[in-house]
């Protein structure tokens, strides 16, 4: 009888060790599912430079992180308007097609140059490129140009500092920013620092330190003169960006 139990107690254990083996085993593959890489999420827009007035054309983003396509975005958004009238701008919300990539159809009703902005949420970054459509014939792209830059921040007045640092340091970088003369607090302000002609553009998020100002640093590789784009977002209504240029010595 003594055996017996002894036999059942042994067999229990085994069991009990089995069941804790294959928790553990599970517990650890969750926490490995969970880990997110810290590489930045980029976004490649691919949008015809010409169309026709009312020709359906696709605008499509192929979003990555570390090389691979990003399938669970939380959020893909293209923005569209014509010069000069951001105001008036459309949002349309993007679908999966294919590995990383995110498409919809847009028409353009009249003769301008438009500009394309998509949003791209997901895990936990936010990347906007843009780019410019020309459609039909308008009078010269610089006249259009010119008249979407003094529409666009009219309202807004977006700072930088500073304009010269040093290579291999880490520079802090400081953004005011204003909306119709009233600091503007509460916004998402990202840094885009591309040099001319280059691939890869790098982002920086800023972080609010006081009211209507955001800091942030960033580490330039080598001299030469960057660009760097100021973009200030706030909800669906303040879509705002400001090109400057800072020299790296």
């Amino acid at each position: 009888m003594r055996q017996t139990v002894k036999r059942i107690g042994m067999a229990t254990g085994i069991i009990g060790l089995f069941v804790l083996g294959a928790c553990g085993t599970e517990e650890a593959e969750n926490a490995t599912e969970t880990v997110q890489s810290m590489e930045p999420v980029e976004a490649e827009l691919n949008v015809p430079a010409t169309a026709e007035i009312d020709e359906a054309v696709t605008l499509s983003v192929r979003v990555t992180q570390d090389g691979k396509g990003v399938d669970d975005a939380d959020e893909i958004k293209f923005e569209v308007w014509k010069n000069g009238a951001k105001e008036e701008s459309e949002m349309m919300k993007a679908a999966l097609t294919e590995d990383g990539v995110y498409e919809t159809e847009a028409t353009f009703a009249d003769e301008a140059v438009y500009t394309v902005q998509v949003h791209v949420t997901a895990r936990a970054m936010h990347t906007m490129p843009t780019a410019k459509v020309t459609v039909g014939h308008p009078e010269t792209e610089a006249e259009a140009e010119a008249e979407t830059d003094h529409h666009q921040h009219a309202g807004a007045d977006i700072t930088l500092d500073p304009k010269q640092v040093t290579a291999n340091e880490a520079s802090p970088f400081t953004v005011n920013v204003e909306i119709d003369h009233e600091v503007l607090t509460g916004a998402d302000v990202q840094l885009e620092v591309f040099k001319d002609g280059a691939d890869k553009h790098d982002w920086v998020k800023l972080e609010e330190t006081e009211n209507g100002s955001y800091a942030g640093e960033y580490t330039f590789p080598e001299t030469g003169t960057y660009n760097v784009q100021v973009h200030v977002t706030k909800g669906h209504d303040i879509h705002e960006h400001v090109m400057e240029t800072v020299e790296v010595k």
